[in-house]
């Protein structure tokens, strides 16, 4: 039985692996990830900074609200991400039919729509993981603590994700991820100077 079970397992990772070649759902899939962690972190930043800025956060309201947007943000990469993958699956199915002078169906297909819902996926849960690690920080400790320490959490998972992003093109880790880290800075200077706190 459990010889049978890692039998068809085996047999299904490497029907995986070679649809991944076939629509080179690796590289893409990363880049996904890459923009929506990216995006979940400034996100959240932004939220907290301005839930403390409005002067009236609590925890409650900046987790409620956190968890929401990651919610909203995930759903919103995912579904943006799915519908410029199909139309780019599309596109490469019939550059293949085209290049062989016959429809492509069966494995090449079921790739190409395989590679549409993994990448989709990516790109709807990696806003969220990288949303959700600072809010983390407003269950574990108390409101005046909990703030600064968010805030150094989301810069620290921007210098990481830009070290994963310099190691990947070859270049020098360290700047590559503070320079991520002076993405965060910048927005976040943006959000103070343009907040609504300061007229209201």
């Amino acid at each position: 039985m459990f010889e049978g079970v890692r039998k068809k397992t085996k047999k299904k990772i490497e029907l995986y692996k070679l649809y991944c070649e076939i629509t080179n759902l690796i590289p893409t899939s990363r880049r996904y990830f890459i923009i929506g962690y990216f995006d979940g972190v400034l996100t959240i930043q932004g939220l907290i900074l301005g839930a403390h800025l409005s002067g009236k956060a609590t925890p409650e309201i900046i987790i409620s609200a956190g968890v929401a947007t990651a919610i909203a943000l995930g759903i919103s990469s995912g579904w943006g991400a799915y519908e410029a993958e199909e139309i780019e699956h599309q596109a490469a199915k019939r550059a293949k039919a085209k290049a062989m002078l016959r429809d492509v169906g069966g494995i090449v297909s079921r790739a190409h729509s395989f590679a549409v819902y993994v990448s989709s996926l990516v790109h709807a849960i990696s806003p969220v993981i990288g949303a959700c690690l600072p809010l983390l920080v407003y269950l574990l400790l108390p409101m005046d603590v909990a703030f600064p320490i968010a805030l150094l959490v989301g810069f620290i998972q921007l210098f990481a994700i830009g070290v994963v992003m310099g190691r990947i093109a070859g270049i020098n880790i360290l700047i590559a991820g503070f320079k991520l880290v002076l993405a965060g800075v910048v927005t976040l200077t943006v959000i103070t100077l343009l907040s609504p706190s300061h007229v209201i």
